[in-house]
């Protein structure tokens, strides 16, 4: 009977038919939390990406303030309600045209103002409440404080009032100009996609031989012609291709949920994040391995291999709150940056792959890729020769 020496496909089929349902569970949950992700990106942007009305509400606010000006002066009662109303409209085309006049800066006409109050009512808040923002500004703009002499405004109002709740007003600000998007993607690349391929990794990296060592099923295939390097690779081999076809079919359904709820997709931007992920599941795949062919019994196995991972996923969770992002947004620690350097999910640069496909690459995660290379390399290297040499309790 021939011997096997490389590659088996007996044993493949049955690590396969063995791990099945975990790697079923698995991705499919997996592809879950892309669709759900992908949504509540679309809800995000489109909140954010919704029409600017600041240019409107400028000039709306400037076309009121003259209105107010000139009733302070001539004793008149001109409002934008009346000007909705009237039918004649030649005392407004005086005033906008004597008060531009006046200044190089302003050209006014009735056209402009009904066209500014018109973007505006297409807002959320709705045009009467930027007619009652401005009649507050108004006021307070004429006000002066009574004890330090200085003029009073809403923005100021509003900056004491947060500070006296123990709210910074730079927090607000910075809230404001927050990357939600860069931040879902770190949450997801780094803790929601994370999750369900490392537990695939941790489980089957233990069944494929350490787990069939301590249960004694190893020796049944030892004993056909199948030697111990063909044990070696074929799980390697395993380990490799499924979270390759689980990360693939996230990807898959990342591009189709993009085409589907968002009506495009930045694919070459997305093959370089999932590419990426890909990567760091190996490395952490390849110690799972390595653990695996280093021990006998389970127990030790788990507690290396799976030790290890659970203790790069816990970095991750409290390096992400020591991020750039978080911390500039008042919600990381700046000291909590340092878990990223102590867990191989520090090396997945989310920020700079990113950038692929744009017309700036950041190039910094380039090294890093090439070290969760390197570790995966050595860790199915180092375990396959291990396992080759080591005693066995058959």
């Amino acid at each position: 009977m021939k011997t096997t020496k490389i590659f088996s496909w007996p044993l493949m089929k049955q690590s396969i038919s063995a791990n099945k349902v975990l790697a079923i569970a698995c991705t499919l949950i997996l592809c879950l939390m892309t669709v759900v992700i992908t949504f509540a990106g679309n809800l995000i942007g489109s909140t954010s990406d919704s029409t600017d009305y600041t240019d409107a509400q400028t000039d709306f606010y400037s076309y009121l303030y003259v209105l107010a000006s000139y009733n302070d002066m001539a004793g008149t009662e001109l409002s934008y309600e009346d000007f909705a109303e009237a039918e004649d409209l030649s005392q407004y085309d005086t005033v906008f045209e004597m008060m531009s006049e006046q200044s190089d800066d302003l050209d006014l006409s009735c056209e402009g103002f009904a066209e500014a109050a018109d973007t505006l009512s297409q807002s959320e808040a709705g045009l009467d409440s930027y007619i009652e923002n401005f009649e507050y500004v108004y006021a307070l703009g004429s006000v002066q404080g009574c004890f330090s002499g200085e003029d009073l405004d809403v923005e100021a109002m509003m900056t004491n009032m947060l500070e006296m709740i123990g709210v910074s007003s730079d927090l607000v600000e910075n809230m404001s100009k927050m990357d939600t998007s860069a931040m879902l993607n770190q949450m997801y690349f780094t803790i929601m996609s994370l999750l369900p391929i490392l537990l695939f990794i941790i489980f089957a990296g233990n069944a494929l031989i350490v787990d069939q060592v301590d249960k004694g099923s190893m020796a049944y295939i030892l004993s056909t012609p199948t030697k111990r390097s063909a044990v070696a690779m074929t799980q390697a081999v395993y380990m490799i291709v499924t979270p390759f076809i689980m990360v693939g079919c996230a990807f898959l359904t990342k591009l189709i949920a993009c085409n589907i709820i968002v009506g495009e997709v930045d694919v070459v931007k997305y093959a370089a994040l999932y590419g990426g992920l890909y990567l760091l599941t190996e490395a952490m795949a390849g110690i799972c391995y390595l653990a695996s062919c280093l021990f006998n019994l389970s127990k030790y196995a788990l507690a290396l291999g799976g030790g290890l991972n659970v203790w790069f996923f816990i970095c991750s969770l409290l390096g992400m709150f020591g991020s750039e992002s978080m911390v500039n947004v008042g919600m990381g620690v700046e000291e909590l940056g340092m878990f990223n350097r102590l867990s191989l999910v520090g090396l997945f640069d989310i920020d700079a792959l990113g950038t692929v496909g744009s017309g700036a690459v950041d190039y910094a995660f380039v090294p890093k890729l090439i070290a969760l290379a390197v570790v995966a390399v050595i860790c199915y290297i180092v375990g396959a020769i291990r396992f080759q040499k080591k005693d066995l309790p058959l």
